[in-house]
């Protein structure tokens, strides 16, 4: 019988009796909720639900309208694992909304021990199905009382920041789970002001109206960057540029997120 993995208080990952049933590889820390099922039915409108062998070739793979989001999105992932090589160590890695799981499995061939968390329980199922040994995935949000006495090296938000309401919080448990690492937040767009984040909120509550999910909006929030400047010691690895032109001409997409790493002050 497969056994799921968790972190002892030291920050080990230790193969355990099970503290939750198994179904299909994913360990059921909860149950399946309201938000996963709409969530997925936007990832379906909007052409995400990608197969399995696409979801293997992630970063790489994806043609048309979603391949410069793509490219940028390689970009950052790059930048992740090169940040945590150089700890040269192998690190315990929490990968916070990690959907169909490539990110985790990419920092899982570059030798970290990675949990990846969501509450989309079909991509779940299929991150477990594609990469069936590297990261271990359960379905839990990271308030998740299971996920208390666990200790890791860096809590990964990655394009999932945004659907958490509160900044404070939300930081504050994660910082929690990783008190002597590090949160890194990358891959959603953090704004530079009160008036463009009420703006983007706006444009999210049009855009989700149009394509008939308009519920959606109450879990999609937009954040300022300022937001992040209090919650400890905060270091921007990357940030929107305003000079970019010269990346189109040469077909580099420009990047509009700010990848920001907080750590225990």
């Amino acid at each position: 019988m497969e056994e799921p993995i968790l972190m002892s208080m030291q920050g080990r990952i230790t193969s355990t009796a099970p503290t939750g049933p198994l179904v299909r590889g994913v360990m059921m820390l909860e149950e399946p909720g309201d938000f996963g099922a709409s969530y997925n039915s936007v990832r379906g409108i909007e052409g995400r639900l990608l197969d399995d062998a696409l979801v293997a070739q992630l970063p790489m793979g994806p043609t048309g309208a979603q391949r410069h989001e793509w490219r940028v999105r390689e970009r950052s992932a790059h930048r992740l694992v090169h940040h945590l090589a150089q700890f040269q160590r192998p690190l315990k890695v929490l990968d916070v909304g990690c959907g169909n799981g490539w990110m985790s499995a990419m920092l899982s061939r570059a030798g970290h021990e990675v949990l990846g968390i969501d509450r989309n329980l079909p991509e779940l199922q299929q991150a477990a199905r594609v990469f069936p040994n590297g990261p271990r995935f359960a379905l839990a949000a990271v308030f998740n009382p299971g996920l208390d006495d666990l200790r890791f090296d860096v809590v990964l938000f990655a394009a999932s920041f945004q659907y958490f309401a509160d900044v404070r919080s939300t930081m504050e448990r994660a910082l929690t789970l990783a008190p002597d690492g590090e949160v890194h937040v990358m891959d959603s767009v953090l704004y530079p002001s009160a008036n463009a984040a009420r703006a983007a909120e706006q444009r999210t509550k049009a855009y989700y109206a149009r394509i008939g999910v308009p519920g959606m909006a109450d879990h999609y929030h937009c954040h300022m960057l300022e937001q992040f400047y209090a919650l400890g010691n905060l270091t921007v690895l990357d940030r929107p540029r305003a000079r970019w032109h010269w990346k189109r001409i040469l077909g580099v997409p420009p990047s509009p997120f700010t990848h920001v790493v907080v750590s225990p002050k």
